[in-house]
């Protein structure tokens, strides 16, 4: 399983509904086996960058996480969302069964 997830910092703090209802666009993408989108709650005491929101997605395998991207939906928040964006940084991470 790979855990995909993005961190996402808006422009401007009046789009920030607007960025999450793009980033929730998502959550019909059929590749994703579990999906959420969550606001930052900026709780973290130290100095820096803190991103508004995380989305996270658990995906099959790597041709289920390029059929992901490659969805129209994924297309469709792209467009929504990029222009209001400041910064996007992913990580995709495997996740492994403890049994």
């Amino acid at each position: 399983m790979i855990r995909h997830i993005a961190f996402f910092s808006a422009i401007d703090s009046n789009d920030l509904d607007e960025i999450e209802a793009g980033l929730w666009v998502l959550k019909d993408n059929p590749h994703a086996e579990m999906f959420s989108v969550s606001r930052n709650l900026a709780l973290d005491e130290i100095p820096g960058p803190h991103p508004d929101f995380v989305v996270i997605a658990d995906i099959k395998d790597q041709a289920a996480l390029t059929a992901y991207k490659a969805h129209p939906l994924y297309t469709e928040s792209i467009r929504r969302v990029r222009p209001l964006r400041k910064i996007r940084a992913a990580a995709d991470l495997m996740i492994k069964d403890p049994s």
